[in-house]
């Protein structure tokens, strides 16, 4: 499969050249020799086609493809034969509708996504949190689908369609780059996310800069498999969120601490420590927390200046009768531009930590995470990020604590 890719990557380069001469006509016109390192898509090396696109016709598009790569050395699962690859294809495509001469405020996404490739955790390491954050069974389908509107200088916005929630709750910047899927979404919380991103509606405000709230409604029982032919089939929930968000500096470093709450109306499994003829609960309820805080900037009198150190800590509650993780504990620290003339690359380390509900039946009562991990940017669209893990209690379960050793490629055409 990998093959198949750089094979397919290299033939549309190919093309794309030999297509230049009569672009250049409508238009388009080739990058300098020495941005081909610096921008952030490898299709503004050929004619500068996403630039163009999105300044004349208000239409972006991003095609990404990453590739991780994973080895369980030490306890968990297996450790024979332990490497696993998963892997993930995306196109990405939004429009502007002002700059696309429609009308003002508006914009339309569309994502589709393939993957492929078994999952590190489940066939190695045995953890829960999950190893990987593209980790999933294979699946070719529509993640996301809808169509936002901002009013009053985008104090006010509305979206609607099928989405990727973390986007707009639970979302922790600085944990962005790292693998292990509890960074980017706590694991407390039920909501329609990556590979399962699903409907809803959201809606935002913000009438200061120090002050928002996000309020989401979303199908409750997740299944992003519907895409979007059978959408109303099976509803169930629904799911509510909100989620306020508080922005402040302190000595001229930005911060902020966000607090959410969500409900959730379908059945859930029913976990207790006796015999019950109770199999279900009819509904789930929890609430979470995150701060982020910038701690030092190597340039502060410069306002665009990204090199620096972050951390950001997370905490998320769910009852422990029907959801099978009582407590979420997790943070970490982001250092972009540790190391002298390389400006873009990012390291970190973070813990993840899990208390498993005690009626749930684990063996051992928490699970812990700890990576760490270094992201080369090789170029503005290529990079490189190896990365460690060591799973303690992996899975709540008698396995030994468990070492991945791996990290990720990514493409951004």
């Amino acid at each position: 499969m990998l093959q198949k890719v750089f094979l397919l990557i290299l033939v549309t380069f190919i093309l794309m050249v030999h297509a230049a001469s009569s672009v250049r006509a409508a238009g388009f016109s080739i990058l300098d020799r020495e941005d081909f390192w610096s921008c952030d898509h490898f299709s503004n090396n050929l004619w500068g086609l996403h630039d163009t696109l999105d300044e004349k016709y208000g239409l972006s598009f991003e095609v990404l493809y990453l590739q991780d790569f994973f080895w369980n050395t030490h306890g968990g699962l297996n450790t024979r034969d332990s490497g696993e690859y998963p892997r993930l294809f995306g196109l990405y495509l939004e429009l502007n509708t002002a700059k696309a001469g429609l009308w003002e405020n508006g914009t339309f996404f569309l994502g589709l996504e393939h993957h492929s490739g078994r999952s590190p955790s489940e066939q190695q390491a045995g953890d829960f949190q999950v190893i990987s954050n593209i980790d999933a069974k294979r699946f070719n389908h529509i993640s996301e689908l809808w169509y936002k509107h901002s009013f009053l200088d985008s104090k006010l916005w509305l979206k609607l369609g099928k989405m990727e929630a973390t986007c707009d709750f639970s979302h922790i910047e600085t944990g962005l780059e790292f693998l292990n899927s509890s960074a980017g979404l706590i694991p407390t919380i039920p909501m329609p996310s990556y590979p399962e991103q699903d409907w809803g509606a959201v809606a935002g405000v913000e009438p200061a800069e120090w002050f928002g709230c996000n309020f989401g409604i979303y199908q409750g029982k997740i299944d992003g498999g519907r895409s979007i032919g059978n959408t109303l089939d099976d509803l169930h929930g629904p799911m509510l969120i909100t989620e306020p968000s508080l922005k402040y500096t302190l000595r001229d470093m930005p911060g902020s601490l966000n607090v959410g709450a969500w409900w959730n109306g379908r059945d859930f499994e029913a976990f207790q420590k006796h015999p019950s003829s109770r199999d279900h609960h009819g509904s789930a309820y929890g609430w979470y927390a995150f701060w982020q805080q910038l701690l030092w900037k190597e340039n502060p009198a410069d306002k665009n200046c990204g090199q620096g150190i972050g951390i950001f800590t997370q905490y998320g509650w769910a009852p422990k009768d029907r959801y099978e993780i009582e407590d979420y504990v997790g943070g970490g620290l982001r250092w972009i531009g540790a190391i002298t003339a390389r400006d873009d690359d990012i390291m970190g380390v973070g813990a993840f930590n899990v208390y498993f509900s005690d009626q749930a039946g684990h063996r051992k009562h928490t699970e812990t995470s700890i990576e760490v991990y270094y992201k080369a940017q090789v170029t503005g669209w290529l990079a490189i990020q190896p990365d460690i893990q060591y799973v303690l209690n992996p899975g709540g379960a008698i396995n030994r604590n468990a070492l991945a050793i791996g990290g990720r490629m990514e493409f951004v055409f």
